[in-house]
């Protein structure tokens, strides 16, 4: 014979676990939901530069949402919104993180500087595969500043910075100064990074090559 008793006990304790975890699943969402609206203002994109309004149930405009799906955006680990994945912050954190005091009187070495790293995105190797050369360049930024890069069609890539587009660029007036042509990406990739240690930490010398080039574009004959 059954035991009822025990068969309803057990139904009673089943329906009472199952409310605590439904319970702790809404609080886990109101959580995520709460710590979501500390990092981005509403119904405007998540990305960390972007003021495009969206709709109340997404978190992303279409440019980034479609960013996000290639794989070219990540979150930014200091503050929570998403960012390029070349780089390790995004450029708010990054330009805090520059105006704090140092606390050591030595510089680390170029290696340990994450923005050293070159660009690069997975969309880039089909057009690479029948590519035979590849740009390398440096542009004048307000104030002097320099900032080198890499890319296989320069045009392009030089209205993007134009533009705003860039984000380490944008609102700075970039302006094409020195540029090379080499015949691979991995070969581009190298002077690229070499470049941009140099920016840091040798400024004068991209100036001389800058200069030189000037003085060598200056030698054409258009006759």
């Amino acid at each position: 014979m059954a035991d009822w008793k025990k068969i309803l006990a057990e139904i009673v304790n089943s329906v009472e676990v199952a409310s605590r975890e439904a319970n702790a699943r809404q609080l886990a969402n109101q959580r995520r939901v709460r710590a979501l609206q500390t990092v981005r203002r509403t119904n405007v994109c998540l990305f960390w530069d972007c003021n495009v309004p969206i709709r109340q149930d997404h978190i992303f405009c279409y440019e980034h949402y479609e960013d996000l799906q290639d794989g070219l955006i990540d979150e930014c680990p200091s503050c929570g919104l998403a960012k390029d994945v070349q780089y390790e912050v995004c450029l708010d954190c990054y330009r805090a993180e520059r105006k704090k005091p140092r606390r050591e009187t030595q510089s680390r070495p170029p290696s340990s500087n994450t923005w050293y790293k070159p660009e690069y995105s997975p969309a880039w190797e089909k057009g690479d595969a029948t590519a035979d050369r590849f740009f390398v360049y440096i542009l004048k930024l307000d104030g002097g500043h320099f900032y080198a890069g890499q890319t296989r069609e320069l045009r392009e890539r030089l209205s993007e910075h134009r533009d705003g587009r860039v984000n380490t660029t944008a609102g700075r007036h970039p302006q094409l100064v020195w540029f090379g042509v080499l015949p691979t990406r991995e070969a581009a990739t190298t002077t690229e990074v070499h470049l941009k240690k140099l920016v840091d930490s040798n400024p004068r010398e991209i100036r001389r090559m800058v200069i030189g080039f000037r003085d060598l574009v200056g030698e054409l004959d258009y006759t």
